[in-house]
């Protein structure tokens, strides 16, 4: 009998703990031999899982542990550097979640890791697994709307989702770098993805409006959820007050984006949101695409007098990605037992990190932000 395919997990948060389970349960040959968290909480969930694991005091344990052959990191991102490259200079491939890291020289170290040691590097841009997204990407490969000439495109947040956001660690940029950083970079990826190019000039404006003080007694006035939990506080990992003045990120940001290639687009954020949407429109010289993630509808129509506008509906489940999770545990499968190359590596996590520095540069200077300097800096031809 074959050996199993050892996994090291450092930070087993929600997040990862999920994927962990999914591919352990679609991939019997995959063990989780080792786990490293100081919460005591994710611990029990490893043991659970995994009742042999070893539990690790720290990263340099769980690597001298030889049945540990692949790293999965689900550490805050401010530890994304540390973690990433020890665990390739100790010979182990690695997955990491987004994002790359919290600034531009942790993002070109852990880069210069992977070259220096040649491992392979998968990193969770989940959102290009979502067969939504890959049906859009399906049509721009066939000219359907012929060149994009601009977009529109959006993530806005149920309050619940919002509310978990600002009163966990992602409220500290220290910790998880900006919120167009932390949890638009996906956003951010997929119009990368479609537009083929990168970011020639960026311009931002933000702020914090909803999340303060004065905002606190909403929650009483919209009253308790379906599980008796506190509005804002639904999600059962939450913890805290997310009208603490104590953050540093915002809770709304506009973007525009002006490519290389021509294309222009515009994002907008919000974390509070009576009608959430991650919608995608892509206006092109032959057609018209609208997309959305939440209600898993994609639009597609010619221009044209009488074009007929074709719907195709694709799976819309939130706690799945809109489907993007299992696709993505096929492909950690695929890559950890078949060495399968990752979809997503370390150009695409340098690509949406060093654009959204630029955005965020941009908010936090007041001005529209050149990019060449930027792409000079990581050593991207732009």
């Amino acid at each position: 009998m074959s050996q199993p395919f050892g996994i090291g997990v450092i930070g087993f948060g929600h997040r990862v703990a999920g994927l962990t389970s999914q591919l352990l349960a679609g991939c019997p040959r995959i063990e989780l031999a080792a786990v490293c968290d100081p919460s005591a909480e994710s611990v029990a969930a490893a043991r659970a899982l995994a009742p042999g694991v070893q539990v690790c005091a720290d990263v340099a344990e769980m690597l001298r542990n030889s049945r540990v052959g692949w790293v999965l990191i689900g550490s805050p991102n401010q530890f994304h550097r540390e973690h990433a490259s020890a665990a390739m200079r100790a010979g182990r491939d690695v997955f990491c979640e987004k994002p790359l890291a919290t600034n531009l020289a942790d993002c070109l170290a852990i880069r210069d890791v992977v070259r220096n040691t040649g491992r392979s590097f998968f990193f969770g841009l989940v959102l290009r697994y979502a067969p939504l997204y890959t049906r859009v990407r399906a049509l721009m490969d066939q000219q359907a709307i012929g060149e994009i000439i601009s977009i529109d495109f959006n993530e806005t947040l149920g309050f619940n989702h919002g509310g978990y956001i600002h009163q966990d660690w992602r409220r500290h940029r220290s910790a998880a770098g900006t919120h167009m950083l932390e949890k638009c970079c996906h956003d951010i990826d997929i119009v990368n993805w479609m537009v083929g190019s990168r970011a020639k000039f960026v311009a931002s404006f933000g702020g914090l409006r909803y999340f303060i003080p004065a905002n606190r007694g909403i929650a009483d006035d919209i009253g308790p959820g379906p599980t008796g939990r506190r509005a804002f506080q639904e999600w059962p990992q939450t913890k805290g007050d997310p009208f603490t003045l104590d953050k540093d990120i915002v809770d709304h940001q506009v973007a525009i984006i002006e490519y290389a290639s021509g294309v222009r687009a515009s994002f907008h954020t919000n974390c509070v949101a009576a009608i959430p949407e991650r919608r995608l429109l892509l206006l092109g010289t032959r057609g018209a695409i609208r997309a959305d993630l939440n209600t898993g509808l994609v639009e597609y129509q010619k221009l044209g007098w009488d074009e007929p506008r074709v719907v195709y509906r694709s799976v819309s489940t939130a706690a799945d990605h809109a489907g993007a999770d299992s696709q993505l545990v096929v492909a950690l499968a695929d890559w950890i037992t078949k060495s399968a190359p990752p979809r997503t590596g370390i150009e695409h996590a340098l690509d949406s990190a060093v654009t959204c520095f630029g955005i965020d540069a941009a908010l936090d200077e007041r001005r529209v932000v050149e990019m060449q300097p930027l792409w000079k800096q990581a050593g991207i031809q732009a």
